[in-house]
């Protein structure tokens, strides 16, 4: 008897040991975009790369933005613990440090997406001291964007000129280039945008790229769009940052395969520009809308404009000033020269 109940007792100690194995560690994932968006799949790609190649044994479940917290909570919930991943735009925690603010590069003539992963590969000890700082661990980044976001609008904006006075949905440094054009700003989720273009609360916003833009309804609400917007310059869309002590309780083996995913995730999110080049047809397909190009003597002076905002925000500290450094020299040696001068590049 005393043999049977020591067999049971075994087996059920196996029992739990195998469930606990196969459920594995199971962490969460919020993103700032929306569900059915490219930028969301993206995310949805990543967690199931962790699962298979992890065999289950880490869990990663994706969230989009607002399900379970508004967007804008998620840079304290990761480095509080709440959440234990995270992929959202880094240009919205300019409230927490002004360094935040050169996620997004008002101006930059980049326009390829490996020149913007060699620049960001560049920054990234930069960028993970910064975030560091605040209790987050910086992973590098998932989603590069070498197409110009629109600017969608209800009233059109046939020039630089015609900036003054509007209201615009924007965020970070673009906040400060468009104010420095002389419109009024406001932030807003991108839950929010849709409401704002039918009740006119904003005369124009950004978010993101054609693709997500259309999937998000804005061609049905805005009237104008003005390609390309100078007010993001191109830049890391989707860093992946992660909760420290989640990060270093995981073995070796699942940190490896976290990185492998991203990297795949990566290659994925180039492809994303196909789609990109689709939607962007699809937008100018549609009659109802009017697309904007700014003169050249515009573009130049919006994006001479926008350099000198990264100046003035480089000068506010130390690794400002050497994120500056990085980017005219990165700049001057991919040949973007003049854009490099601009920014205090002096040939040696």
């Amino acid at each position: 008897m005393k043999k049977r109940c020591l067999s049971f007792v075994l087996l059920f100690i196996l029992l739990l040991t195998a469930t606990a194995a196969n459920a594995g560690e199971r962490w969460r994932l919020v993103s700032h975009a929306m569900p059915g968006t490219s930028q969301f799949h993206l995310s949805e790609i990543f967690c199931n790369t962790v699962e298979e190649l992890s065999g289950g044994e880490l869990i990663i479940e994706p969230f989009a933005a607002g399900v379970l917290f508004p967007v804008f909570d998620s840079f304290d919930n990761v480095a509080n613990g709440v959440i234990e991943i995270s992929m959202v735009y880094g240009a919205y925690w300019n409230g927490k440090d002004s360094l935040f603010n050169l996620t997004t590069r008002p101006g930059c003539p980049i326009g390829t997406y490996a020149e913007a992963a060699y620049l960001d590969e560049a920054l990234a000890p930069i960028t993970e001291k910064l975030y560091a700082k605040y209790g987050i661990k910086y992973l590098g980044h998932v989603q590069e964007s070498p197409i110009n976001e629109q600017l969608m609008s209800v009233v059109p904006i046939n020039s630089i000129d015609d900036i003054k006075g509007k209201k615009i949905r924007t965020a970070g440094i673009g906040a400060q280039f468009y104010r420095a054009l002389g419109a009024t700003t406001v932030s807003l989720s991108a839950p929010e945008i849709y409401t704002a273009f039918q009740t006119k609360n904003v005369d124009a916003a950004e978010w993101t790229y054609w693709d997500d833009n259309l999937r998000m309804g804005f061609n049905e609400v805005a009237l104008y769009v003005l390609d390309p917007a100078l007010h993001n310059g191109t830049n890391e869309n989707l860093p992946l940052t992660v909760n420290p002590a989640k990060w270093e309780a995981l073995p070796q083996r699942l940190k490896d395969i976290v990185l492998a995913a991203r990297d795949r995730t990566r290659y994925y999110s180039a492809l994303i520009y196909v789609e990109e080049i689709k939607a962007r047809e699809a937008w100018k397909a549609n009659k109802n809308i009017t697309f904007v190009q700014w003169s050249p003597e515009d573009v130049k002076k919006a994006r001479e404009i926008g350099l000198k905002l990264v100046i003035e925000e480089g000068e506010k500290s130390q690794d400002g000033k050497e994120y500056v450094r990085i980017y005219r020299d990165v700049l001057w040696e991919l040949g973007y020269k003049e854009e490099a001068q601009l920014l205090g590049y002096e040939a040696k």
